[in-house]
């Protein structure tokens, strides 16, 4: 045991921030305690909180524990994830009294953790869109999971569970190949030692005395316990993925967890989440195959399949050649080559990572812990979709690439070949890497050459949308869908909303003023709305093929019918609005489907205010419109402030719903509130119907870039879900799903641009009396000059 060593330069322990936060034993003990009790806390929170209004635990595991934690250290420090996991820091306590047997053999592997984590993750992911958004079943996985940790931890030694059956261990043992980081011993100071403090401290029965020896730190997790029995291990600073430059003790599970990786995640992600978004998405292969099997709505699986297959196939292929070139055998090239794959996936993944994140993980991560220790925040996105800066996340997979083609070829120096063998085993043992190139390349072709297709998530498109026959009654406007529109697909349960603006020609104003006619008569002014659909509200698309049944109630509460004109596959739906006050204007979608009626209706109330109108604001006109002709309604409720036409709702404002069912107060109803800047949160209606939230603030512009004009758009979506049951279009349905939207529009608070006034005002005055008093300190401290004279 050595108690004091003169520590290297480059050797972390020896820095006194990072040296505590990696070697301070009291500090890593009370960070495991808080990251464990807040993992069971997740739990707890899961189980009584099953609903979509839960983001708190979906928020800890999918988006720190997963994706912000794991990508983000993994090519940084390594396996430090591993070393707070609450798995490992009870399971070191749960093997120490437990029955120290030794795993059997056919447990002992490690492919059992890879194919966890592939299939029973990834697999499932794309198969079953949403299945692990649910707050309950992601509580109950990771339940199952922590319970088979405990008992295989209290039943076997060495903590073989982290080794063979936890799903990430695996790949964590693999990816920290590619850290900057390594811990072992120095060896100087090691080679007197006979008691192996080191050793005997590790839980899993490793001897970090023989990491730099071996050029790998075999299944160590980073748990700092061995830094703490012998000053003599050292974790230090290396050149990024250096252990891969030398030789070491290949592992074929490491390699094929960075195939399968990158089949799963970055090739998966670009089959179902990007080319399925553009126009041609029905023609590629996945889609086919779904269709032609009859299992379209499983077409995100079929994609995962195929992504797994090509890229098993040309990493195969790749090294396959280039073992008949070097004329070497296939399973040494393979474990030797394979590592050069390691940083397609973490780089490939590390953007988009990044970039999420700045756009909603990090509203959603503190709002979900806001939710969970009860405290009232409410933040906006750090960035929004189209951000200029986003983009240059997009070239950590292209760094990735380069860093793939560099290890390739510091990994073929470790073969014995001809120059020339080697230059055709280089180019064939990389072709998993031109396939990845290759994948990307034709992303952004598609994209530039046909374009998005407007039916969102290509991943996760249905069938197929009915029409109801039900008569046109009076009182609605029908439209089934524009016979120029490119026939898209809409889920049955995506949200449709108006909008003011045309999705196919955003620079034609919606509303057409009153003028005099060639024969000198006055048209009636009148607004135009258009039905869209989509997650962005500055990027709404147009509503597709589909049965609409469209009306309004004017100021007077009486029913008429809106006008739609169709140009072009776009429908405008346009009402009158000759006097001041709201119009109520409403579009309804039914469609059947597996049993259940989904019950669509876009809602826009719409206050319109002429100036020099004699027409007093009274508070009749803020009364409630009782839409009989819609089962469920959404109303804003309007506040006592609101005593003029031309009232507008301000950042910091609270607004106030009431939620309508057959026109009774609706109890217990998911509301979500989504904004242009990319904010959103999750509410449930009260025992009395109503649902309230603040609009925040976000508009924090430079003072002379101030526009107190500026305009934000929010979208109110209300879901409901009933059991009635009854017939729709001659077929019977058990239960019945509302979906609901208001959108609506808010500006800067007053206040928000005066404080800029306000400010300016206090500094020039902070100024002022600050130039003041040091005038004054200054002119007490000078004393002025007398001349005195000696009078002898």
């Amino acid at each position: 045991m050595v108690d004091f060593i003169k520590r290297d330069k480059n050797d972390i322990f020896g820095k006194p921030v990072l040296g505590f936060f990696f070697k301070n034993q009291k500090f890593l003990l009370a960070l495991r305690i808080v990251v464990t009790a807040t993992f069971f806390y997740a739990l707890y929170f899961g189980f009584a909180y099953p609903g979509k209004e839960n983001i708190f635990t979906g928020a800890l595991f999918w988006g720190v524990f997963w994706a912000l934690f794991m990508v983000a250290t993994l090519p940084t420090f390594g396996r430090i994830f591993c070393g707070v996991c609450p798995h490992g820091f009870l399971g070191k306590y749960i093997t120490r009294f437990g029955l120290k047997k030794t795993m059997p053999e056919w447990m002992q592997n490690r492919y059992i953790g890879i194919f966890l984590l592939v299939i029973g993750w990834w697999g499932v992911y794309y198969t079953f869109s949403g299945f692990w958004n649910s707050p309950l079943v992601t509580a109950a996985m990771f339940t199952v999971m922590t319970l088979l940790a405990f008992v295989l931890y209290y039943i076997y030694k060495d903590m073989s569970y982290c080794k063979s059956i936890c799903p990430i261990g695996t790949l964590t043992r693999a990816y920290d190949k590619l850290s900057f980081t390594k811990l072992e011993t120095y060896t100087d100071s090691c080679k007197d030692c006979r008691t192996f403090e080191c050793a005997t401290a590790c839980s899993y029965n490793l001897k970090p005395f023989t990491f730099a020896k071996k050029n790998q730190n075999d299944d160590c997790t980073l748990c700092m316990d061995c830094s703490a029995a012998c000053e003599a291990v050292k974790f230090k600073f290396t050149k990024p993925s250096e252990q891969l430059f030398s030789k070491f003790k290949t592992l074929n599970a490491e390699v094929w967890t960075y195939i399968l990786i990158l089949g799963s995640i970055p090739v998966s992600m670009t089959f179902a989440h990007g080319l399925n978004r553009s126009s041609i998405a029905d023609s590629m292969i996945w889609n086919k195959t779904a269709v032609y099997l009859g299992l379209s709505e499983y077409a995100g699986g079929f994609a995962f399949l195929y992504a797994l297959v090509l890229t098993v196939f040309f990493s195969v292929l790749g090294v396959f050649l280039a073992s008949k070139v070097l004329k070497k055998d296939y399973a040494g090239t393979f474990s030797t080559l394979g590592y050069g794959y390691a940083p397609l996936f973490i780089l490939g993944s590390l953007g988009h990572t990044l970039e999420s994140f700045f756009t909603h993980e990090y509203q959603t991560i503190v709002q979900g812990f806001a939710q969970a220790f009860g405290f009232a925040i409410e933040v906006a996105p750090l960035a929004h979709r189209g951000d200029a800066w986003l983009h240059y996340f997009g070239l950590l997979k292209w760094i990735g690439v380069i860093w793939a083609f560099i290890l390739i070829y510091k990994r073929l120096k470790l073969i014995e070949a001809t120059k020339v063998r080697k230059i055709f085993g280089y180019i064939f043992g990389s072709l998993l890497v031109f396939f990845f190139i290759g994948i990307n390349i034709y992303t952004g072709y598609v994209f530039k050459t046909y374009g998005a297709k407007q039916g969102g998530h290509g991943a996760h498109s249905s069938k197929g949308m009915h029409r109801p026959s039900s008569e046109v009654s009076k009182g609605f406007t029908k439209y089934a869908g524009g016979r120029g529109l490119k026939k898209v697909v809409l889920k049955e349960d995506e949200p449709i909303y108006f909008s003011f603006t045309n999705p196919n020609d955003r620079s034609k104003s919606a509303f057409t003023m009153g003028m005099f006619s060639h024969g000198g008569k006055k048209t009636v002014p009148t607004k135009k709305l258009w039905l869209v659909y989509g997650d962005e509200l500055n990027d709404a698309k147009s509503v597709p093929q589909m049965d609409v049944q469209s009306f309004y109630y004017d100021t007077k509460k009486n029913l008429k019918e809106t006008k739609i004109q169709d140009v072009k596959g776009t429908a405008s739906f346009s009402f009158e609005i000759p006097n001041n006050g709201y119009y109520n204007i409403f579009a309804k979608n039914e469609t059947l489907k597996s049993g259940t009626l989904f019950y669509r209706v876009a809602k826009m109330e719409y206050l319109h205010a002429s100036h020099g109108s004699e027409e007093s604001y009274t508070q009749s006109i803020k009364e409630r419109v009782q839409a009989d002709k819609s089962d469920i309604d959404l109303v804003l409720l309007k506040n006592e402030d609101e005593n003029s036409f031309f009232y507008r709702h301000s950042m910091g404002d609270e607004l106030r719903f009431l939620a309508l069912l057959h026109n009774k107060p609706l109890t217990n109803a998911d509301i979500t509130v989504h904004m242009s800047s990319g904010w959103n949160k999750h509410i449930k209606t009260d025992a009395e119907g109503i649902a309230k939230f603040h609009i925040i603030r976000d508009y924090f512009p430079v003072w002379k870039e101030f526009d107190k004009r500026h305009k934000e758009e929010l979208l109110v979506t209300l879901t409901y879900t009933t059991d009635e049951v009854g017939k729709f279009d001659g077929k019977e349905y058990k239960n019945i799903k509302y979906i609901l939207t208001y959108p609506a529009s808010f500006y800067p608070n007053n206040s928000d641009y005066a404080s800029y006034a306000y400010a300016l005002l206090l500094a020039v005055l902070t100024l002022l009396v600050s130039g003041i008093i040091i005038y004054r300190f200054r002119k007490n401290r000078t004393r002025p000059f007398s001349e005195v004279r000696h009078v002898e």
